[in-house]
């Protein structure tokens, strides 16, 4: 038996905004898009991404978070600040360059300089 990543989930109490902001970030087509939905697997070539409706708020600080490797880390952030995104740190130190966000939701992810890979 082999067992590989499927997908990485976030919890979202607004399923609307997270698809659309997520979508766009990285280029992923959901698995539908009807209004009401609990769950949605956002596809692409390169991962899925899930989407689960909360029907609690999180309280305590997330476990997981994303890393997004990018070839154009300042494009990038503002390409996600456009869509929604709020920068919370950058980290800059030679071989290790990363930008800390928030989705719409307030869920932490980051923007990897991937020539620091």
């Amino acid at each position: 038996m082999t067992i590989r990543l499927g997908s990485t989930v976030i919890n979202c109490a607004d399923m609307e905004i997270m698809t659309s902001f997520w979508a766009e970030a990285l280029g992923l087509t959901p698995s539908s898009a009807t209004l009401g939905d609990g769950f949605r697997v956002l596809q692409g070539e390169h991962g899925n991404l899930s989407l689960q409706l909360s029907r609690t708020p999180v309280t305590a600080r997330d476990q997981m978070h994303l890393d997004l490797y990018s070839d154009d880390q300042a494009g990038d952030v503002k390409r996600l600040v456009g869509l929604g995104a709020k920068i919370v740190r950058h980290h800059r130190q030679p071989d290790d360059d990363y930008v800390v966000m928030t989705d719409p939701e307030g869920n932490e992810f980051c923007v990897v300089a991937r020539a620091q890979l």
